[in-house]
């Protein structure tokens, strides 16, 4: 992977001992180096942790206008407030 001087900003992490011995590993036989694999996985951790966020913006959109026929939405709604001011 190229990267423009610049792109990248230089951290320092911790590892114990088996995980940088497994790392070490996995670059030896995968012909990766260990800071790309640690950028893979860095890069796996936050797609995983930003799905959520998008999900829950796709479910609202899909409930849209599921209670537009409701002639007691607007009620259930108002008591469903006031349980929440308490």
């Amino acid at each position: 992977m190229y990267m423009k001087q610049g792109s990248m900003v230089r951290t320092q992490v911790y590892l114990s001992k088996e995980q940088e011995q497994a790392l070490k590993s996995l670059a030896l036989t995968s012909g990766t180096r260990q800071s790309e694999l640690i950028r893979e996985a860095v890069d796996l951790l936050l797609s995983e942790k930003n799905i959520m966020p998008y999900q829950w913006k796709e479910a609202l959109h899909d409930m849209k206008g599921m209670w537009s026929d409701d002639k007691t939405a607007e009620q259930r709604m108002q008591t469903i407030r006031e349980e929440f001011d308490r």
